[in-house]
């Protein structure tokens, strides 16, 4: 795998592909780091509100996903 970090200054950039991914189909991600725009005051506020609120509970994420996901089986 080959993970190359940059800050673009044209829309153009050449990458080498080694010998080994030759004649084998490979996938080329281009994404941004980071967000690419600021949070919303709404969004900030659920977060600030609800961040934490499960910490003083004991969840089994399994047994809660198990349960979750019996519940839209059992549907009619």
């Amino acid at each position: 795998m080959i993970r190359e970090i940059i800050k673009p200054q044209t829309q153009s950039h050449t990458i080498e592909i080694p010998k080994e991914y030759l004649n084998i189909e490979v996938e080329i991600l281009i994404f941004p780091i980071g967000s690419t725009k600021p949070h919303s005051g709404q969004s900030d506020q659920l977060i600030r509100k609800t961040s934490g609120i499960l910490s003083g509970r004991k969840v089994d994420p399994i047994i809660w996903q198990r349960e979750t996901r019996s519940e839209w089986d059992n549907r009619k």
